[in-house]
């Protein structure tokens, strides 16, 4: 943010000492501020939140040995070598502050959006005296980062109440030699589904070592980073610079309706491009996340055999997404309606009806195994390109 020298003494009084403030903020630091502020608000419902409970967290490590032996033996050895990966159980205020921090790096895009251009006076086109337009110039160029801001620390907050683990929102992983879950969320589950607090627990270890597992694989994590890098810029370019959407308005600043209803500001437009991303993106993750799951629930059958509640509960609950993973996955460009994770759920049952849960692996074993959009909602297309590619090689 800039400000021109001498604006703050044209402005006596509280203005222009507001205005220095504003002046001296740094935009990274005041989106990011209010993103945390509001992310930990909601996470905790404003009220203080203890450690873990300890019972869940043991429960957790007794389980989670058993639970990667069986992740090896239904995907033969390409998911888990067997072996239990780290464990780390947080709470909800503990997560939403590392999701955060996870998301940042992305998230700058959408917030350099917010800076880019300067502001022109003109643009209140009388709605504040002449006095005031440097001093609401400078407080609306502040309020787009701020306002991308209350938009991740809402999602990250609401996310924070519902995930499992990180990979409820299908972003590449790091290192995949361990894992992180949400102890209240899986407490949780076991309550509003009414199963048996192991069988939860099963469930989430068994998703998150799968899914962490699968989005690290070199070929998959490389082309949802291309997609991903490419979704924020083109959102970011169709949304547009703040300041920019309310200069281009031939009726100017409509003050009254900019603060009772600020994320119409934010609302993307949309292009071509953004509209072409966004299909690549989300075409693969319904199948990427169907896959997922579909492996946990061959773990679950194992576990706790094929007519158990809880794999119902977790087939029920993987089709109608809570507000923080719409939201999450909206801010990065997915798609994460009902409608996409029965696309993936039927590319999955296409595979299996012409082959083996075991030929679903090729997604992870083979670098030309991500399918494209047609061949998701086409998935012998998908199974006969790899054959034909595996019958040129020999």
């Amino acid at each position: 943010m800039t400000m021109n020298p001498g604006d703050d003494e044209a402005i006596p009084g509280v203005f222009g000492d507001l205005m220095k403030v504003l002046g001296a903020q740094n935009s990274t630091s005041m989106w990011l501020d209010s993103a945390r502020t509001l992310a930990l608000g909601v996470a905790s419902d404003h009220a203080p939140e203890g450690t873990p409970d300890p019972v869940v967290r043991i429960a957790l490590e007794g389980l989670i040995d058993l639970v990667a032996l069986q992740v090896s033996a239904v995907s033969d050895g390409e998911l888990s070598n067997g072996q239990a990966p780290g464990l780390t159980v947080m709470s909800r205020s503990q997560f939403a502050s590392s999701t955060l921090d996870q998301w940042t790096p992305r998230v700058a895009t959408l917030v350099s959006a917010q800076t880019s251009t300067p502001f022109s006076g003109d643009a209140l086109d009388g709605a504040v005296p002449k006095e005031l337009e440097a001093f609401m110039g400078q407080m609306l160029q502040a309020m787009g980062p701020v306002l991308v801001g209350l938009q991740v620390g809402s999602a990250c907050g609401h996310l924070a109440k519902e995930a499992f683990g990180p990979h409820d929102v299908p972003l590449p992983s790091g290192a995949s030699d361990s894992i992180l879950l949400v102890g209240p969320n899986v407490q949780q589950f076991a309550i509003d589904w009414s199963i048996e607090p192991s069988a939860a627990q099963i469930l989430a270890l068994a998703r998150e070592i799968i899914a962490t597992r699968l989005f690290s694989t070199p070929h998959i994590a490389a082309r949802l980073e291309e997609l991903l890098s490419a979704a924020l810029v083109e959102s970011a370019a169709s949304q547009g610079n703040f300041l920019e959407q309310l200069q281009s308005s031939d009726e100017g600043v409509d003050l009254e309706a900019m603060l009772s209803n600020p994320e119409a500001i934010l609302e993307r437009l949309s292009t071509p491009s953004q509209r072409w991303v966004s299909t690549q993106l989300s075409s693969l993750v319904a199948a990427l996340e169907a896959t997922v799951d579909r492996f946990t629930i061959a773990v679950a059958e194992r576990m706790l055999g094929t007519g158990s509640p809880a794999i119902e509960a977790f087939r029920r609950a993987r089709t109608s997404y809570g507000s923080g993973v719409e939201a999450a996955c909206s801010l990065f460009g997915i798609d994460s309606s009902q409608q996409q994770a029965e696309r993936g759920n039927r590319f999955v049952d296409g595979v299996l009806e012409r082959g083996s849960l075991e030929q679903l692996l090729d997604l992870v074993r083979r670098t030309d195994g991500l399918p494209t959009p047609a061949e998701v909602d086409a998935p012998g297309l998908w199974i006969e390109r790899l054959s034909l590619a595996t019958d040129n090689e020999r």
